[in-house]
């Protein structure tokens, strides 16, 4: 198979893109039944940089242009970032966009580095609700971290370390929704919070966000 050109470009560039969506910043656990909608807040460079290193450390790994979109950088800033990282692998063309898809030597599977992989992974194939996969291919939130485990969004990972990191990321969920999870089921929890009929997939960013920027509470 022939290797990608090389990632590396000379120089950081700097990022202009626009902001597409979701407030990060937004405190999560007071949206929920009567959401207060946040103004649009932009990653920071090093927010962003630092949830592309999660998202590297999934079994999937994670392709540029959906970093880009997940992230609101441009993909040459992705392209800088992933060049400048050591140990990232290039696993191969991604079967549904032909995208090489990179990640790095020995992932570490965490709670943490799986949000940040569902984060990318409905980016990629957009939200659905009701079911872990629709029939147009998108996905929920169980169904997005089950993605990034290389697992069909309808089924379980066969790998137990992965599985423990996904129900360990369910339970981070839950808490931030501002439940304890060792008194409920965080999967049903996150579920019944997911398909409230008010819900959105800017809702579910900021939840997602404020779980990796460390500003849910």
């Amino acid at each position: 198979m022939t290797a990608p050109a090389p990632i590396r470009t000379p120089a950081r560039p700097a990022d202009t893109t626009a902001p597409t969506s979701t407030s990060p910043g937004m405190r999560v656990s007071h949206i929920w039944e009567n959401r207060i909608p946040g103004e649009p807040t932009p990653l920071t460079d090093v927010q962003a940089a630092t949830t592309l290193v999660l998202a590297l450390h999934t079994p999937a790994g994670v392709t540029v242009p959906v970093a880009a979109r997940a992230l609101e950088h441009s993909e040459q800033w992705v392209r800088w970032e992933l060049g400048s990282l050591p140990g990232v692998e290039t696993l191969g063309p991604d079967l549904r966009t032909g995208q090489p898809r990179y990640r790095v030597a020995g992932p570490v599977v965490t709670d943490i580095t799986l949000l940040a992989g569902a984060l990318l992974a409905l980016a990629e194939r957009d939200w659905a609700q009701g079911e872990h996969e629709d029939e147009l291919g998108r996905v929920d939130i169980t169904g997005a971290l089950r993605l990034t485990t290389n697992t069909h969004p309808e089924e379980q990972p066969e790998d137990p370390r992965a599985l423990d990191a996904l129900l360990a990321a369910e339970d981070t969920l839950a808490a931030a929704l501002g439940h304890d999870p060792t008194q409920i089921d965080a999967g049903d929890t996150v579920a019944r919070w997911q398909d409230h009929p008010q819900r959105t997939l800017d809702d579910v960013r900021a939840l997602l966000l404020g779980v990796l920027t460390g500003t849910s509470r």
